[in-house]
């Protein structure tokens, strides 16, 4: 822990983070999502350039493709959870599968990264897209628009 930074400064970016993915919840009336959505964006980037730095220090940086990853995994998992429409919330999901996969990769881990691929986006997120369709309604005459 010694070579982290501070443990509260660590604990009041998660924090900031956490009232950041709060506030960028769907809600009826008013809905604060851009500002929810770019506080998360700050704390995070404020707790993972806090760890960069100190990585930097101790042994250098990681592979500047990993944080090209964790945006594209961050963001896309803020937008699974943020999503009103269920499909485009699955479709993230993969986005996010797709980019754990990536860090997967540059930790020469080639066999969890294809697991994580066939298992999650393959089976598991192809299924829930079927039953999604499959359940939902089709659109009325007064719905669809001319």
């Amino acid at each position: 822990m010694g070579e982290m930074i501070h443990p509260v400064l660590l604990y009041l970016g998660i924090a900031l983070g956490a009232v950041g993915v709060w506030l960028a919840l769907p809600r009826k009336g008013v809905n604060p999502q851009p500002v929810g959505g770019l506080i998360a964006t700050i704390a995070a980037g404020l707790v993972i350039g806090g760890l960069s730095l100190r990585a930097a220090d101790a042994a250098g940086l990681p592979n500047p493709y990993f944080y090209v990853f964790a945006a594209v995994a961050l963001g896309a998992s803020l937008r699974v959870i943020t999503h009103p429409r269920p499909v485009y919330a699955a479709l993230y999901f993969i986005l996010t599968v797709l980019a754990s996969a990536g860090m997967y990769l540059l930790l020469a881990a080639e066999f969890m990264a294809f697991a994580l691929v066939i298992i999650y986006a393959g089976a598991i997120l192809i299924t829930y897209l079927f039953v999604i369709m499959l359940a939902t309604q089709a659109p009325s005459e007064e719905e669809v628009d001319a």
